[in-house]
């Protein structure tokens, strides 16, 4: 061999040794990477748990690294709901950087610490929906770009699915999950054609259309996160053979959360958008409520109180030891100070609008002052709670009207409600607990220190209760 042959044999040999030790390098990093993220999962779910069970637990069952490459291994093990022990497992097929050949082949030229191709493994719970898919495919099949800063870059394919019973019926789904370890953001976007769920028992039919799934959340520290999600529908379809379809065009949910330390303030909204049964025009609904200043370990905690509480002897009451445990866990809720709040409730038709708004404020009972009665303490830290309530006769007048369309007489059905509003209404106007303002009947009640306040005026709670039963002609 010549001279020239024998510096290019060794020129290769050096750069096939230096891109093995990269390659093992960037395994390296994978790996270590892989357990950061199996630990702090198992640590998320554990910290988010509000149930005496066992939390779910991810593990690594078999890590095989290579040079080149590596053959993972992980087991989600749970309880269902009847208690029994299951486990599902994911396969993931492992290229090492720092360019991963997988990762090469799918346009993607930047240097990585590894390309991931994880896909779930026939059987336990998963053998369902490899029934549902073609024969030969998994369910579903995450790729994964891990870069040397610990960034990932998921693109999830969900196959197309029908079961044997067309219990469902799946069009797939496209899923890409972004992670910046830099700002600790994490952002989801998810798109479906449809997904269409049938109880064969029924009949009934729940059909979702062009369905998409937003969601952001940026961490800080150990504990404190901010989050926002958003899922939106073109349509929503719910059949039942014995009633007119229900459909609603535009849906949607939005969530938005905010965590500093132990405490949480959270808002939800929910948008029906245009509902419809059968041919009648109902109108939108809309839902808004919120929550701040609650601490999370105590609300796991009185959660679980809650649900290990059984009724006593059929009463409805709880047993003394589970009605103590309520009460113990109530106390740190309690001391927070959270405030609850129904920012709205609308049903809104080219009548009228009727709508809901609620506020609680709560204040800390200290231990030694608390009362022994569950209901007497959740009454001794109220702060204050305030109703508004508006109702629009037209409104629901109209929506009575459509609903009667197909019956024999709607006319007397509609003229004998609006004879009973009026009737009742006007008692109370004239009473003063309502009034009549912006084409709505409308009331205003708060609650504080022992006192209710009507409309701007204040009396006892009894003497609440007894004008409102007289009034309405309900006695005592």
């Amino acid at each position: 061999m010549n001279r020239r042959l024998k510096i290019a044999a060794a020129g290769a040999a050096a750069v096939v040794l230096a891109y093995g030790a990269a390659s093992w390098y960037a395994g390296r990093v994978a790996q270590q990477s892989i357990e950061a993220w199996t630990l702090r999962a198992n640590e998320e779910i554990k910290a988010n748990w509000a149930s005496d069970d066992p939390p779910p637990v991810l593990r690594v069952d078999d890590y095989r690294r290579g040079v080149f490459s590596s053959h993972v291994r992980y087991v989600f093990e749970f309880h269902d709901d009847q208690d029994a022990a299951q486990a599902v497992t994911l396969q993931d097929d492992l290229r090492h950087g720092p360019w991963p050949l997988a990762a090469v082949r799918d346009g993607f030229w930047a240097p990585l610490a590894a390309y991931s191709r994880l896909r779930p493994l026939p059987g336990g719970p998963w053998q369902p929906w490899f029934e549902a898919v073609p024969e030969g495919r998994a369910p579903w099949r995450a790729d994964s770009r891990i870069g040397f800063d610990g960034s990932v870059a998921s693109r999830v394919t969900l196959a197309p699915a029908r079961t044997a019973d067309q219990r469902v019926d799946f069009s797939g789904a496209a899923v890409q999950v972004d992670y910046h370890p830099g700002n600790g953001e994490t952002v989801v976007s998810a798109q479906a054609e449809s997904l269409d769920l049938r109880d064969p028992d029924t009949g009934g039919r729940i059909g979702m259309r062009d369905i998409r799934y937003d969601g952001r959340t940026t961490r800080s520290g150990e504990t404190d996160l901010q989050s926002h999600q958003q899922l939106h529908l073109s349509r929503l379809t719910v059949r039942d053979p014995a009633a007119p379809e229900v459909r609603l065009d535009e849906p949607s949910a939005q969530i938005d959360m905010a965590r500093t330390g132990g405490l949480l303030d959270s808002r939800v909204q929910y948008d029906l958008g245009r509902l419809s049964a059968g041919s009648q025009d109902l109108g939108a609904v809309q839902f808004k409520a919120s929550a701040e200043q609650v601490d999370i370990e105590a609300l796991q905690a009185f959660l679980v109180a809650v649900d290990a509480a059984q009724a006593d002897d059929g009463t409805g009451a709880m047993a003394p030891d589970d009605e103590q445990r309520v009460r113990a866990a109530l106390v740190p809720l309690l001391a927070s100070s959270p405030k609850l709040t129904l920012d709205g409730l609308s049903w809104t038709t080219p009548k009228g609008k009727t709508d809901l708004r609620a506020e609680a404020l709560f204040r800390p009972v200290a231990a030694t002052d608390a009362p022994g009665d569950a209901g007497a303490l959740v009454e001794r830290g109220i702060r204050q709670v305030s109703v508004h309530a508006g109702v629009s006769k037209p409104m629901l007048l109209d929506v009575l009207r459509q609903s009667q369309a197909d019956s024999d007489n709607p006319d007397m059905t509609v003229a004998l409600f609006s004879m009973l509003f009026d009737q009742y209404a006007g008692r109370l106007v004239r009473a003063g607990l309502l009034r009549e303002q912006d084409g709505q009947v409308q009331i205003d009640v708060s609650y504080a220190d022992g006192r209710v306040t009507a409309n701007g005026v204040e009396m006892a709670p009894d003497a609440f209760i007894h004008q409102l039963n007289a009034t309405l002609g309900l006695g005592e």
